[in-house]
């Protein structure tokens, strides 16, 4: 498996989590949007501290399965709250 596989199984891995998160548990979502807000720039800041990877395999693995992987879960997760409240906000009813 190349490498852009790898991230592009990992991303599609990690967005189907968020989605169950968003529907397994409905009640984590922030009721402000500003908290909301927090969320999203937390977590694409957490992304944005991934260190890089480098070094053995074992140790590349290890980094893309305990630290990137749920902060990209995090981020989409914090994605689809702020689409939910874009969504409440142009007054689309569900």
């Amino acid at each position: 498996m190349s490498k852009e596989m790898f991230v592009l199984a990992l991303t599609a891995g990690a967005g189907l989590l968020a989605m169950w998160v968003y529907v397994r548990f409905p009640g984590l979502a922030p009721a402000r949007m500003s908290r909301t807000g927090l969320h999203a720039g937390l977590a694409f800041a957490l992304l944005m501290l991934t260190p890089a990877m480098g070094g053995s395999v074992l140790a590349s693995f290890a980094l893309a399965f305990l630290f990137v992987l749920p902060a990209l879960v995090y981020a989409l997760l914090s994605t689809l709250w702020v689409l939910k409240f874009a969504q409440t906000a142009l007054g689309a009813s569900r």
